[in-house]
């Protein structure tokens, strides 16, 4: 016996004991709102279906996503009020309206939606997602409340759905204003097995065991003794982006940091990237950082391909600005992966003297070192070029949220 029936028979009781017909009118309208309560109560999550469609899982900052928010009341029962509470990550924005704050899950917001729907009627509301943060965003769950006749609450229930929207940086046209310099992660070995037939480097004396077939014939007879094709070894372009995550001077372990510059190295570190994936690089990334996985290193081999740019920009997206350790300990940990002979190409926001003698073993041991330095402190240039490091100043024109170019000068 529910509490409106028992309170309706009480009433009842009382009405004829009484002899009171008013009371026992109310006492049959109170039956009769408690029997109707018990529809929604127990039939009105029934056959009701809620979808949410994103119009794509992967964004750059700066674009706007299509969202479809579909609610179908499959049953011959009417819904007087239903509300969807549609739970995201916080730092989306949806165009058509502000997001609530949610009171139970932290760093999560609400996009609230109400309907009075009848039996089996269908609506479709479209909204428009703000893309205007890096990150990865997470939908889900929502949670469906249903009211009776009354307004009176009648049930709640919470629903998975999960789905996630990939956020990128932004990538900018790298453009190179120290030109007497060479590219970027160029670099030419100075021997290998390995030699392209485009790089044609002149002839030198025959050596015993040259194939025929690499004797210039002509040179030979102009010379009178016999001289082989040269040529230059192929390009060593293996390059591996290092972005120092800490943005801020003090101690790696240390909470706090600059966000303008965080995500102008990102997207710096994505330009870069495209820049040299379009040259024909293979291109890795590396940063002392958390990624939302158990790795304290967030690291992607190098590869060239018109895929790796993507792998690039959503390792970038995920990337939090909170360092999981030293700048210095993250070059040495590259040792071990990273053969000698490749390219490190440091993007960093702060001074990099604390690794000068971590960069200067490295290019003992055969790795091409330069630091891009954001900004372009000219007391940082000229402290590293002292040191015997290459070192450029590093400026996004007009900013983050806008970049158009990402200047290197000298």
């Amino acid at each position: 016996m529910t509490g409106w029936t028992a309170l309706a028979l009480g009433m009842a009781v009382a009405a004829a004991m009484a002899g009171v017909p008013g009371l026992l009118l109310l006492a049959v309208a109170t039956f009769g709102y408690g029997a109707t309560t018990r529809l929604w109560t127990r039939y009105g999550l029934l056959d009701l279906a809620y979808d949410r469609r994103l119009g794509t899982g992967r964004a750059v900052v700066g674009d706007t996503v299509d969202l479809d928010v579909a609610v179908w009341n499959r049953k011959p029962l009417p819904l007087p009020w239903i509300a969807a509470d549609d739970l995201v990550t916080d730092g989306i924005e949806v165009r058509e309206r502000p997001l609530d704050l949610d009171d139970e899950v932290v760093r999560r917001r609400s996009l609230r939606n109400t309907w009075a729907l009848g039996w089996y009627e269908r609506v479709i509301r479209h909204f428009h997602l703000e893309a205007r943060h890096r990150g990865v965003f997470e939908f889900g769950p929502v949670r469906l409340h249903i009211r009776d006749l009354v307004g009176r609450h009648a049930v709640t229930e919470e629903r998975a759905l999960p789905d996630r929207l990939v956020v990128a940086p932004r990538t900018a046209a790298v453009r190179d204003v120290a030109l007497a310099r060479a590219p970027i992660g160029e670099r030419r070995a100075r021997s290998g097995l390995v030699h392209d037939p485009a790089l044609f480097g002149g002839v030198r004396p025959f050596q015993p065991g040259d194939p025929l077939r690499r004797i210039h014939w002509r040179a030979t007879a102009r010379l009178g003794r016999p001289v082989s094709r040269r040529w230059e070894p192929a390009r060593s372009r293996q390059v591996i982006l290092v972005l120092d995550v800490r943005t801020v001077e003090g101690a790696d372990w240390a909470m706090d940091w600059d966000e303008d510059a965080f995500e102008g190295l990102c997207v710096a570190a994505a330009s870069v990237a495209r820049n040299l994936l379009d040259g024909g690089a293979a291109v890795g990334l590396a940063a002392a950082g958390f990624s939302g996985t158990a790795q304290r290193v967030a690291y992607l081999p190098s590869r060239s391909g018109p895929t790796q740019l993507g792998r690039v920009t959503d390792l970038l997206a995920r990337l939090g600005p909170i360092s999981s350790g030293t700048l210095a300990g993250l070059l040495t940990w590259l040792t071990r992966r990273v053969p000698a002979g490749a390219s490190l190409l440091v993007l960093t926001a702060r001074s990099p003297h604390a690794v000068h003698p971590t960069l200067r073993r490295l290019q003992a041991s055969g790795y091409a070192v330069e630091v891009l330095l954001l900004g372009g402190d000219p007391e940082a240039l000229a402290a590293a070029h002292r040191a015997g490091i290459a070192a450029r100043a590093m400026t996004i024109t007009p900013s983050w949220e806008t970049a158009d170019v990402v200047e290197l000068s000298a």
